[in-house]
């Protein structure tokens, strides 16, 4: 998989998913090394304030083993042929607190949790020049399919992309996907919203998306999405990078999300936009950012799939009816002082929430985050991350959650 694609996007999508557990993301599989083993053990804490609740999380360990081929070549000039493949599973070595915490699977009759899961998948890939159709698993970095790093196991999609480089400043990828397997599911299943109450499914994506490099400072991306039987998701995002003398940067991200119905099954109408300003002097990173939801909430799709293209995304959305959001990140490299250790903290209000009952609403959410990655030659690979969030609400359920990782990676 291709390193960090995910968290270099946004600050506050490094909190949340992929530094936080030391995976890669999106297409990161593709990597040089033909093998690569995953070790994870989870333990992750979600107590809440209100008794009536019950406490959510579990602590597992995940092994995973991913396989990426080299391109052979084929009779036909220039066309190269490979086979990539995957195996994760997970045990857990919690008792059962029979509730759902969205990392196993959960049986809805039984209300137990699985004592362990595990995924498969294959991709059969074809390389002409710098074109590249991939058919079986995929692991997508887009507004509507991202791979959820967060929890145990990996998300990843079933279907088919085409990606293109046509040249050094633009690149194009179109996909159809049928399937989804969340994070705490084994099978892939059709893609599915649910809208009070009423589980809403598709019987497929299809996407276009295209980026854009005008210059090394500015960039740009177009994301359409059908979501057949949902609705169509476009996304507009620009990227700059200014350089100041010395060691100082200001990076800004605009993002517009707009999402309405397909006049079928479910009534969606929403619209998304943010900014996102960020300092960067040496060690230091300072972000400031907003979010503002128009009209509906956005439509966050069933399985815990990740928004991490939002400005704001952490563990509670920040995606609600009308919502404006506020947030802010500071994050510091110890690289200087004690390589591999790495800090972040991110605090978020929201308010304008409209509740169904007419009544207005507020959060905030603050998340600390702390990751290590032991630099001494025998403990090469390993990692150790420690997040701890405070939820509150002034409507609904407050939480404390505590997740810690133990990670190791070995390429081979």
């Amino acid at each position: 998989m291709p390193s960090l694609k995910i968290a270099i996007r946004q600050v506050s999508a490094i909190v949340l998913h992929s530094t936080l557990i030391g995976v890669t993301c999106s297409q990161a599989i593709y990597a040089e090394d033909n093998w690569k083993l995953s070790l994870k053990n989870a333990y992750i804490d979600r107590d809440f304030d209100n008794s009536a609740v019950k406490d959510q999380g579990s602590w597992s360990q995940g092994v995973s083993l991913f396989y990426t081929s080299d391109y052979q070549k084929t009779p036909f000039d220039q066309l190269e042929i490979g086979l990539d493949a995957s195996a994760q599973y997970a045990v857990r070595l919690s008792s059962d607190k029979h509730v759902s915490d969205s990392i196993l699977p959960f049986d809805t009759q039984s209300k137990s949790q699985a004592n362990d899961f595990q995924k498969y998948g294959g991709t059969l890939k074809f390389k002409y020049q710098d074109n590249v159709l991939r058919a079986g698993e995929l692991w997508l970095d887009t507004p509507l399919t991202s791979v959820d790093g967060s929890r145990q196991l990996l998300s990843s999609y079933m279907g088919i992309n085409f990606n293109s480089k046509v040249n050094d400043q633009l690149g194009i990828e179109v996909g159809h996907i049928s399937r989804v397997s969340a994070r705490n599911d084994e099978d892939f299943e059709k893609f599915s919203y649910t809208k009070n109450g009423i589980k809403n499914e598709s019987d497929g994506l299809n996407y276009l998306d295209v980026r854009y490099k005008f210059n090394d400072a500015l960039k740009a991306e177009y994301y359409f999405g059908n979501l057949s039987d949902l609705f169509n998701l476009h996304y507009v995002g620009l990227d700059h990078t200014f350089k100041f003398s010395g060691e100082w940067a200001l990076n800004s991200k605009l993002k517009y999300f707009n999402a309405q119905d397909t006049g079928k099954a479910v009534s969606i109408d929403t619209q998304n936009i943010g900014v996102l300003e960020t300092v960067k002097y040496k060690n230091h990173s300072l972000a400031v950012g907003y979010q503002q939801i128009m009209g509906d909430a956005y439509p966050l799709l069933d399985g815990f799939l990740p928004e991490t293209y939002f400005i704001n995304w952490n563990v509670t959305g920040f995606a609600k009816e009308e919502e404006k959001s506020y947030h802010v990140v500071y994050a510091y490299n110890f690289k200087d002082q004690i390589p591999g250790l790495n800090t972040i903290a991110k605090y978020s209000y929201g308010d304008e929430i409209k509740m169904a009952d007419g009544r207005k609403n507020k959060e905030t959410e603050l998340d600390l985050i702390l990751s290590y990655n032991l630099q001494q030659p025998m403990f090469k690979g390993v990692g150790v991350q420690y997040m701890f969030v405070d939820y509150n609400v002034d409507h609904g359920n407050d939480f404390q959650e505590n997740r810690a990782f133990l990670t190791y990676t070995k390429k081979f």
